[in-house]
């Protein structure tokens, strides 16, 4: 895995490719508030193995330089829009973690040539049963970084046995988060005050396929929340992955990848049909 990085008018990219030689189509993936390309190998290389994939950080998020949070999620959309036009990508899917759902629906507003939307765990904004918790976890990434761990896992997890490894998916991630730098936990306070202000564009004008995708007892973007969502989509299929929370792609990373895949999937089966035919 060979990460890239790269300035575009002052802004900071990180970005890896991942070739898949039996498809011509494109897959941009685009990672939640605390995840890095490293973090998200997995689902990156399962993508490859049925389209190109090209998993980004866009300025403000992952590893790159923060932006602060007068930078609005439209702008960091078309900051993806230009790297995309620097990469020479003509068509893609898009598909989207937690926070980057804000980022794929402007980018859907402002390119035309968005194939395909696929989301997991995320609205274009921050969702009225999350607002409670945004602003508890605002309030603890200014504390240390032991009581952000503990905020940013209470707010997004419920204890159930029937989620699997449930306790220890809990306990990693607040290990994993409570180690993290303050720069990281800093770009988690900007980004979150930014998707605070944040009014989407024209959701109701994407007419491409979308799926959108939560975790049964997602206590942050609720069932009742993400179907909101999908029914402002003029395409879009809703789909529950049962005994999941908001870490779903952690508890059910398999079906989580063959889900996010699928849109994107099925087009290059219909392509690979058509060309077969002719």
């Amino acid at each position: 895995m060979e990460i890239i990085k790269t300035i575009l008018d002052g802004n900071h990219y990180r970005y890896s490719f991942y070739p898949c030689v039996s498809s011509e189509q494109t897959l941009i993936f685009l990672l939640g508030a605390l995840q890095d390309i490293e973090s998200v190998n997995s689902f990156s290389k399962h993508f490859a193995t049925k389209i190109n994939c090209i998993t980004i950080e866009i300025p403000g998020t992952g590893r790159t330089q923060n932006l602060a949070s007068t930078v609005s999620i439209r702008e960091q959309a078309t900051m993806l829009h230009n790297l995309i036009n620097y990469l020479g990508i003509k068509t893609a899917h898009i598909v989207g973690f937690s926070y980057a759902t804000a980022i794929a629906v402007e980018l859907c507003d402002i390119w035309p040539n968005v194939q395909s939307m696929s989301i997991c765990g995320g609205v274009p904004g921050i969702p009225e049963s999350g607002r409670l918790a945004t602003k508890k976890m605002i309030a603890a990434a200014m504390d240390t970084s032991q009581r952000f761990a503990a905020s940013f896992t209470e707010s997004l997890t419920v204890r159930n046995h029937d989620i699997p490894k449930n306790e220890a998916i809990i306990r990693a991630t607040k290990r994993s988060i409570s180690s993290m730098s303050q720069d990281r936990i800093d770009m988690f306070f900007e980004n979150s005050v930014r998707l605070l202000v944040h009014t989407p564009s024209n959701v109701q004008n994407i007419a491409i396929p979308c799926t959108i995708c939560v975790g049964e007892f997602d206590p942050y973007v609720t069932l009742q929340t993400a179907k909101k969502f999908s029914s402002q989509l003029k395409h879009s299929h809703l789909v529950v992955i049962k005994n999941a929370d908001h870490l779903v792609h952690l508890q059910h990373p398999n079906k989580v990848a063959a889900l996010m895949l699928a849109q994107a999937e099925t087009q290059q089966t219909l392509l690979n049909t058509l060309a077969c035919i002719s």
